[in-house]
C-alpha cells in the first residue's frame, strides 16, 4: 500500500489542487493521499481566507484521505521552515511512503539545483537579501533577483506555468 504526503496551504483549495491529487494517485499508484495543511494562519503570518475546518472539508471532497494541521510555528515560517515542519510531521507518522509537490516549472532538476545553491550559499544569500530589503525590496523580490543573477540561463528555460505535479520519493 502506498501513502503519499502533500504539504500545502490550500488557501483556497481549488481545481488545480484536486487535479494534483488525482495525478499523484495516477502517477504513483498511491492508495492514500495525506495532507499536512496550514491552520488558520498561513505563510507570512496572514490569516487564511477561511477557517481550517472548511479548507479541510474542501481538501477531503477534492480527493485527500486525511488532513493534519501544520503547527502555526511552521505554517507562518519561511518556505524552509514551512517545508521542514511539514516533512517532519509526515515523517513522524511512520506510514507515509513519499512526498509529492506541485510547482509552476515542473522541472525537478532545476528546482534541485536552486535548492542546493540556496543551502550552500545560505550566509551569503542572507546578507544579500538583507541588503536588498534595506533598499526597499520585498523578501520574494530580493530572493528572486539573487536567483536570477545566479541562474540566468536556467531560469529562462523554465516554463512560466506547468500543471505537471512533481513526484519526489524519499
Amino acid at each position: 500500500m502506498k501513502t503519499v504526503g502533500i504539504i500545502a496551504e490550500y488557501n483556497p483549495f481549488h481545481r488545480g489542487h484536486e487535479y494534483q491529487i488525482r495525478q499523484i494517485r495516477k502517477q504513483t499508484g498511491a492508495e492514500h493521499v495525506i495532507i499536512v495543511m496550514s491552520g488558520d494562519f498561513v505563510q507570512r503570518g496572514t490569516p487564511a481566507w477561511t477557517d481550517k475546518f472548511l479548507r479541510t472539508e474542501m481538501a477531503l471532497a477534492g480527493g485527500a484521505d486525511l488532513v493534519f494541521e501544520l503547527p502555526v510555528h511552521f505554517s507562518t515560517a519561511s518556505a524552509e521552515g514551512f517545508a521542514q515542519g511539514g516533512v517532519s510531521l509526515l515523517d513522524s507518522l511512520g506510514f507515509v511512503d513519499g512526498i509529492c509537490f506541485g510547482s509552476e516549472c515542473g522541472n525537478l532538476e532545476a528546482l534541485s539545483q536552486i535548492a542546493h545553491f540556496l543551502v550552500a550559499q545560505d550566509a551569503r544569500i542572507h546578507t544579500k537579501i538583507q541588503n536588498r530589503l534595506a533598499e526597499g525590496y520585498t523578501y520574494p523580490a530580493a530572493r528572486a533577483e539573487i536567483l536570477s543573477d545566479a541562474f540566468p540561463d536556467l531560469l529562462r528555460q523554465i516554463p512560466a506555468f506547468s500543471l505537471t505535479p512533481i513526484i519526489f520519493w524519499q
